[in-house]
């Protein structure tokens, strides 16, 4: 890997990017875990480890909120992001850590408050803990979308991040209480865009791109994808962006591997690791004849360290099987950290 400090890795912003082109150039793309806890970010990590892939383990604003004692998803972000930076210390492949779907609406109320706060903790000297966000601008009309883009850029790369962002479109199903119907990113709306980031000095290789092909968010509404419509955009605009598969759950296996062929690189996972991880839980509780076991059967049943074992062995190996669909399996290089357990020097 690229930025190496004797035998200690930092995944700096450069490193990110470095990641994306490999997979760019490689033909596979990266899963991308959302978590929400200490168990799901060990199956996520851990997932990944077994697999040999590198990827994202990514929170959302719920996510977030949950981690706050007072809902504030600034101070959510911050506690799960530092309890993340530490557990990608005992882990031995490139984990890039990722705030995911910013809405619009949650601009000023998460991602610039949660990026000056990260800014603050840099200068103040702290370990760097996220190395990507992401903007969803796909509700607002495009010239708004690409406003707020040129106003985060700059907070992005002051605090060493990789910033993806949404084209126009929408995108099926529900995502953090946001309802819709899907529809199609134009070739158009992704130009805007891409002119944005090329009017701040970057190309392609400097953002991840989502565009809308007919995905959907959540398993209740079944997708109508369209992966054509990628190397569609790429044609008409002159430009092969670093695209991101959202609501990757649920997607038929050609569909997943016609995207990736057409050039995503990193591929969202949210309920698909939810579903597992409960499924994990409920097997585990379940007696062989399907009833609910009883307390009086004893404390395993009921001790949280059980279940939630549980729960993450279900949603490891299905990490595996996500990464193995998109292909970064095996991809890995093996990375040292910096251990949590290392002195800290004042």
């Amino acid at each position: 890997m690229s930025e190496t400090t004797g035998s200690t890795f930092t995944m700096t912003a450069t490193e990110v990017k470095h990641l994306l082109d490999e997979a760019h150039n490689g033909g596979y793309a990266y899963p991308a875990i959302n978590i929400s806890n200490l168990d799901t970010a060990i199956a996520a990590m851990e997932g990944l480890e077994q697999a040999n892939s590198a990827g994202f383990v990514q929170v959302s604003i719920g996510g977030a909120k949950q981690a706050s004692p007072k809902g504030d998803p600034v101070e959510g972000s911050i506690i799960i992001g530092r309890m993340m930076r530490d557990l990608r210390k005992s882990h031995h492949v490139p984990i890039i850590l990722h705030t995911d779907h910013c809405h619009a609406d949650y601009v000023d109320t998460w991602l610039k408050p949660l990026l000056v706060e990260l800014k603050k903790l840099k200068d103040a000297g702290e370990e760097k803990i996220f190395d990507s966000f992401m903007f969803d601008g796909s509700h607002d009309e495009i010239h708004d979308n690409a406003a707020t883009i040129k106003e985060l850029l700059p907070m992005v790369q002051a605090v060493d991040g990789v910033l993806e962002v949404e084209a126009g479109g929408k995108w099926g199903g529900m995502e953090d209480g946001v309802a819709d119907q899907a529809v199609y990113s134009t070739p158009e709306d992704v130009a805007v865009i891409q002119k944005t980031f090329t009017d701040a000095g970057l190309d392609e290789d400097d953002y991840l791109l989502a565009v809308a092909f007919g995905n959907a968010h959540g398993t209740a509404v079944i997708p109508h994808l369209k992966p054509e419509l990628l190397s569609e955009i790429a044609e008409k605009t002159g430009v092969r962006n670093m695209y991101v598969f959202h609501g990757g759950s649920g997607s038929s296996e050609d569909d997943v591997r016609a995207a990736v062929k057409d050039g995503v690189v990193k591929m969202n996972v949210d309920t698909d690791t939810q579903y597992e991880f409960t499924n994990g839980i409920d097997a585990f509780l379940v007696a062989a004849d399907g009833k609910q076991r009883s307390h009086r059967e004893g404390k395993k049943f009921f001790d949280p360290r059980k279940w939630n074992a549980a729960g993450r062995k279900a949603m490891t190996a299905k990490v595996v099987e996500v990464a193995q669909l998109l292909g970064s399996a095996g991809h890995a290089t093996a990375v040292d950290y910096k251990s949590v357990l290392d002195p800290v020097v004042a």
